[in-house]
């Protein structure tokens, strides 16, 4: 291995276990020993940091290069596995499935960005928040019991046409969790309004 390779790889793993984008490619080997070392040098926080930063270099080398990484998804998904509180993928009910033909002919989606769908920043943003909305305070779980526990939409309070291509998500500061009303609401403007705009409208 040349000294730029070497790095590199430097480069990769201080992100890795710091929870932040990295740019430059590590094979699938290389991917899965740091993984593997950091979940038993770190535990399960240190795995959580791991798996945002890898989402993130997934979602980035494949927008740039536009060359699926599918090794490097498998090895996110059994790491995934590892963790207690497994993360759940949230349905956005006002996303359109592409693969379906709708008899209509024209559709409506909704942008929901990889930040926002990305599952271990959203959990680490659910359980530092709470899953209930940081706008109305409604809470699925309280009204609707066990189908609305732990349901929350994730919104990335940082404008998205600000963000370069090497933004680094921060699950604690630029995701916050709310009902899906109020994250239409948000959305009602571009860039869209601040969490405390869109309080100070409630009546």
């Amino acid at each position: 291995m040349n000294a730029n390779s070497a790095m590199d790889y430097i480069y990769n793993y201080s992100n890795l276990i710091q929870g932040k984008l990295f740019t430059r490619t590590t094979n699938a080997y290389g991917t899965e020993y740091y993984l593997k070392k950091i979940y038993e040098e770190d535990g399960q926080t240190g795995l959580q940091n791991a798996l945002i930063s890898l989402s993130q270099h997934i979602d980035y080398y494949e927008e740039k290069s536009g060359a699926s990484v599918k090794k490097r998804r498998e090895i996110y998904d059994k790491y995934l596995k590892l963790l207690d509180k497994k993360p759940e993928l949230t349905v956005f009910p006002n996303e359109v499935d592409e693969n379906i033909k709708y008899a209509e002919g024209k559709t409506k989606s909704v942008l929901v960005n990889s930040y926002e769908r990305n599952q271990v920043a959203r959990q680490k943003c659910i359980d530092h928040y709470g899953a209930f909305c940081q706008v109305c305070t409604f809470d699925f779980g309280k009204i609707y019991g066990d189908v609305g526990k732990d349901f929350i939409h994730v919104h990335h309070v940082v404008d998205i046409s600000t963000i370069g291509n090497e933004y680094s998500v921060d699950p604690i500061k630029d995701l916050i969790p709310v009902c899906p009303n109020c994250h239409s609401m948000l959305h009602k403007k571009k860039p869209a309004y601040l969490i405390d705009e869109l309080k100070g409208m409630m009546k």
